[in-house]
């Protein structure tokens, strides 16, 4: 039995290792998303569609 926790405890290292990879990996992809994201807002993009819906809907009810 002592051999047995002996394999597990060496092994671990290895295993969690390769975990850590793939936690940094998909951590660094969350970064980039919340970036462009963030990226995007401060364009005023979303300003500019308000405005056009906005004069879109006051020159609709102007037409009726």
């Amino acid at each position: 039995m002592s051999k047995l926790l002996t394999v597990i405890a060496l092994s671990a290292p290895l295993f969690a290792t390769g975990c850590n990879g793939a936690l940094w990996g998909n951590i660094a992809v969350l970064g980039i998303t919340v970036g462009i994201f963030y990226g995007t807002l401060s364009l005023g993009r979303a300003q500019d569609a308000a405005r056009s819906t906005a004069d879109g809907a006051s020159s609709t009810a102007g037409r009726s």
